[in-house]
């Protein structure tokens, strides 16, 4: 009986945790497209982006394998927190851009968070919200995380949280809408120092 795509990560991630470099890299061998996929998304939108997805996803993994104590739950909980390391790679990108006197682009990400319509959002100014969400409501933070980083469906986020998706998309909306009072306070901030 083969071993799952899931119990194979599973498997990988308690091994590296152990200490097996070997299985840390087959991991990451293992997991690659997804990675890709994930850094598909964060970057489609952008852009001015000098970053490849190939190059964000070498990033995101570069910080992972620094992180020494993390208790990985599952193949999905890496993702996420794969989707997380390469946003902040994008923030990163974005910070060191804004500092270079010489391209004063903004990084931006395409958003539906209004309803139906496209909006573009500053990567800092989306981070600064969340982390102030985090602060609030965690889980409702991670949901976006899980949603608009990395990518999953709310019933895939549900089946992860082991929560209905009815309560995920409770929590959902309600995020959307703290977020959009947020980035829209941010905008009227930035219109009054004009």
């Amino acid at each position: 009986m083969s071993e799952t795509g899931d119990a194979s990560a599973k498997r990988l991630l308690d091994a590296w945790r152990a200490g097996d470099l070997g299985a840390r890299d087959e991991l990451f061998t293992q997991l690659y497209t997804e990675l890709r996929q994930i850094s598909a998304g964060l970057i489609r939108s952008e852009r001015n982006l000098s970053l490849s997805t190939g190059d964000l996803v070498n990033e995101a993994v570069i910080r992972l394998m620094r992180v020494d104590s993390v208790e990985w739950a599952d193949k999905v909980h890496f993702l996420a927190l794969a989707a997380r390391a390469m946003r902040r790679v994008l923030i990163d990108h974005a910070r060191k851009k804004r500092s270079d006197k010489r391209a004063h682009q903004r990084v931006t990400l395409v958003s539906r968070l209004s309803d139906g319509s496209t909006d573009r959002i500053e990567m800092d100014v989306l981070e600064k919200a969340l982390i102030r969400l985090s602060v609030i409501d965690p889980d409702k933070a991670e949901i976006v995380e899980l949603r608009y980083f990395g990518g999953m469906t709310l019933e895939e986020i549900a089946e992860i949280r082991g929560v209905s998706e009815a309560t995920v998309k409770r929590n959902w909306r309600a995020a959307r809408v703290w977020l959009l009072d947020c980035l829209n306070e941010a905008k009227q901030d930035d219109h009054r120092l004009d």
